[in-house]
């Protein structure tokens, strides 16, 4: 198995090179690639590449970032892993469609290295801590059994329901942190990175509003400059996966002034 690296698809070799460099430069394994179906076919005739990031252009020759990324999270060695998109389109619905398709992050180009490591740095130790807390739990049984026998076993002070380490529930949302799995009911609910860390996160401090730049420190681990759209295109994901009536949604609710909390009105 080779080591963890950090993928880059870029068809401009200038800004390739300029981003390779400075990932070396921080101690980073980088493989570039000019195309999407490189990279796609690459990873067919290498099946063992452990990757901890990729950097994905969205405007590449043959199949763009968007249809990459979202191909990328159809398979297994890489639906957890943090994608970062970089595009020279400053329209909010091109950040929006990339979000939706499972990316994780997006900068704007052109855009200033400071921050782009920053970037870097807060989404590779996400990922390690998500990978450290799954290896050190591999004989956990499944989330399924273990919602149906033990649901009512212990709650948090503030009602959330701890269903056994790992475990958090509240209503009818079940989440099985060590194997990275929500649940609706006895429906296992399909999520990108992004959304689970912020309903895990939203779910653990049930019932505290927090303003959209609060969440993108704690939930994304920086400062987003303003970009604060992105909590509101995962709130609205979240809600159309979770809600019954994601246009009136009762679990995840908007604070007039504040932000969003999850509600600790719901009756488990």
């Amino acid at each position: 198995m080779v080591e963890p690296v950090i993928v880059l698809v870029e068809d401009d070799a200038v800004i390739s090179e300029l981003i390779e460099f400075n990932l070396k430069n921080e101690g980073y394994a980088v493989q570039c690639y000019r195309s999407g179906d490189q990279l796609l076919a690459d990873i067919d005739l290498k099946n063992d590449i452990e990757v901890s990031l990729f950097i994905l252009d969205i405007m590449l020759p043959g199949i763009d970032g968007f249809e990459l990324c979202r191909r990328l999270r159809k398979l297994e060695n890489y639906e957890l892993t943090p994608v970062l998109m970089l595009t020279a389109r400053g329209a909010e619905s091109d950040k929006v469609k990339g979000l939706e398709n499972g990316a994780d992050d997006y900068l704007t180009k052109p855009f200033g290295m400071r921050e782009f490591m920053a970037r870097v740095s807060a989404l590779i130790r996400r990922y390690k801590q998500i990978i450290d807390l799954q290896a050190n739990n591999e004989t956990y049984r499944d989330a399924k059994t273990v919602v149906s026998s033990e649901r009512k076993l212990s709650e948090t002070s503030n009602g959330t329901q701890t269903i056994r380490p790992g475990m958090i529930s509240s209503h009818n949302i079940t989440i099985d942190d060590i194997r990275h799995r929500v649940y609706k009911d006895q429906d296992e609910i399909e999520m990108t990175h992004r959304e689970y860390e912020l309903l895990k996160f939203l779910m653990i401090h049930k019932g505290v509003a927090y303003s959209r730049d609060d969440l993108l420190n704690y939930v994304w681990g920086y400062e987003y400059s303003g970009e604060t759209r992105t909590v509101d295109v995962h709130i609205r994901q979240l809600r159309r996966k979770l809600e019954q009536d994601d246009a009136r949604p009762i679990m995840i609710e908007t604070v007039r002034g504040r932000g969003y909390r999850f509600s600790d009105k719901l009756t488990d």
